[in-house]
């Protein structure tokens, strides 16, 4: 009797550490297409206004990077000859999976160098 309740304990502690398990997986991989990821870099150089390319994503560039940002003006850092951005990249646009183009970041932070 004693294995018996003691076996039924053991299996709802295991079912319960499985949903919770479960649940923070879900949590993490549930970024939509063109969501920022929680996969962040830092880039310097110097932000270039984007001209019309063949992907046709992102406002302006650094380095080998589209750029986009929700948080800044990017037009105002354009004249800067130096810059640092953090940027998260974009589901769905790295390693050239659009049209061949860069990968794609959402700038969440940025400082003239």
């Amino acid at each position: 009797m004693a294995w018996h309740l003691s076996n039924h304990i053991i299996m709802k502690h295991f079912k319960l550490s499985l949903i919770i398990i479960s649940l923070s997986f879900l949590g993490t991989a549930c970024t939509k297409w063109g969501e920022a990821t929680p996969n962040c870099i830092s880039v310097t150089g110097q932000i270039q206004k984007q001209g019309v390319t063949s992907y046709m994503y992102g406002t302006h560039i650094i380095e080998d990077y589209a750029l986009r940002s929700d948080i800044y003006d990017l037009d105002q850092f354009v004249n800067e000859p130096i810059v640092m951005i953090e940027g998260c990249f974009i589901k769905g646009y790295q390693n050239g999976a659009v049209e061949g183009g860069p990968d794609y970041l959402e700038v969440i932070a940025i400082a003239i160098q």
